[in-house]
């Protein structure tokens, strides 16, 4: 990485390997995003802790604000790039690096263990359509289909892995053909159909409401809002004039976004799939994530800016990856271990459970961290031209 190149280029923002320079507080904006989703995976729903389940109910928008920075990342990367030899064949080989390995490795995994754990759950998995649709990269496409997860729940947080995969495959072909002008043009036009697409799912399907949840073409307008804050922070003088606008922006969708949420509660039904939350609720939370990434970007010097680059934070945000895969079978496996030994169901008992899993959880990514990713990150020295 040359240390002359702009705060915003490709080499600086998104670089996974541990030897180059990363932006700390994007870090600590993913932190908050696998935090949520980790409490959204764990917390109480009854006893003297449920009130936490208030929050932890929202976690899942923790996966929308990985989609909202995906999409920023993803964008400089390609734009900065787009002009350089073997564009194509280097982003994909980079990307393969990042995220391949460790999927792959949780896909054996996870499917070993469903088979060694009995017949029962292996044929539940199987009639559900198998382990091939994630092998592909396509099991968001099964989850459509069947109106339902995945029987096992290890192979559940795989759904916006494969939406992410689809988006690093057909996007740089895009970048590559268009203009800067048209690619913003596109990127509205993507804001603006995931809504309306979504729409026509709820009245053709109704009674599938996962189908908007996980489709790609039905998520893409918070990969589309990242991208679009990538392209106005490649226009500093434009974008820090837009400064105030921003930020009411981001209240405002921010508040829109939350009346939305506590209406869908109040209903009693699974927020995330309410149909006013997947018409336009999916599109206020990205929006105002959006509005945040942006203030974050204008104004690194900020007291927000400053809270997500705490070392905490930034070390989580830098395992994320590792925290969503392995959250649950490192939960799982301290919770047999303690059952076992102990004869004691911590799962019943969230003052200890949750603290017991968090710690489990990241035992498990920060050694694969060290030891299995970072190793193979620094492959990707080799596609950089």
């Amino acid at each position: 990485m040359l240390s002359q190149e702009p705060r915003n280029s490709v080499e600086t923002i998104t670089e996974d390997s541990p030897r180059s320079k990363r932006v700390a507080e994007l870090d600590g904006l993913r932190a908050f995003a696998i935090l949520l989703v980790l409490l959204n995976h764990w917390y109480p729903r009854e006893g003297a802790f449920q009130w936490i389940g208030v929050i932890g109910e929202a976690g899942w928008i923790g996966v929308d604000l990985f989609f909202v920075l995906s999409g920023y990342l993803i964008t400089g990367i390609l734009l900065d790039t787009a002009h350089r030899p073997h564009y194509y064949r280097n982003f994909i080989a980079r990307r393969t690096l990042r995220i391949f390995p460790l999927y792959y490795a949780c896909l054996v995994l996870f499917t070993a263990s469903t088979r060694l754990s009995g017949y029962r759950p292996w044929e539940s998995l199987q009639s559900w359509g198998g382990v091939g649709w994630f092998f592909f990269y396509v099991g968001n496409m099964r989850v459509a289909w069947m109106h339902d997860w995945p029987s096992i729940f290890l192979f559940v947080p795989l759904w916006s892995l494969q939406i992410e995969e689809q988006f690093y495959l057909a996007y740089p072909l895009v970048i590559a053909r268009l203009s800067r002008l048209n690619i913003g043009r596109l990127l509205m036009i993507c804001v603006v159909a995931a809504p309306v697409l979504r729409l026509c799912f709820l009245f053709v399907l109704p009674s599938n409401p996962l189908a908007c949840y996980v489709l790609t073409p039905c998520r893409m307008d918070s990969l589309a809002l990242g991208g679009l804050v990538a392209m106005m922070a490649r226009s500093p003088s434009a974008f820090a004039q837009s400064f105030e606008k921003v930020r009411l922006g981001a209240i405002v969708m921010g508040a829109a976004a939350l009346g939305v949420y506590v209406f869908c509660r109040s209903q009693g039904s699974s927020t995330e799939y309410h149909p006013l939350m997947a018409s336009i609720g999916y599109s206020l939370i990205d929006f105002a994530f959006a509005g945040l990434l942006s203030l974050i970007v204008l104004k690194p010097t900020g007291r927000l800016v400053g809270l997500l680059r705490s070392r905490p934070l930034v070390y989580t945000g830098q395992i994320a990856y590792g925290l969503y895969l392995l959250h649950e079978p490192a939960s799982l496996a301290v919770r047999k271990l303690i059952s076992f030994t102990a004869g004691i169901d911590i799962a019943g008992q969230p003052a200890a459970a949750i603290p017991i899993f968090l710690v489990a959880s990241y035992a498990a990514a920060g050694l694969s961290w060290r030891f299995f990713e970072s190793p193979i990150l620094g492959l990707k020295s080799r596609f950089t031209v």
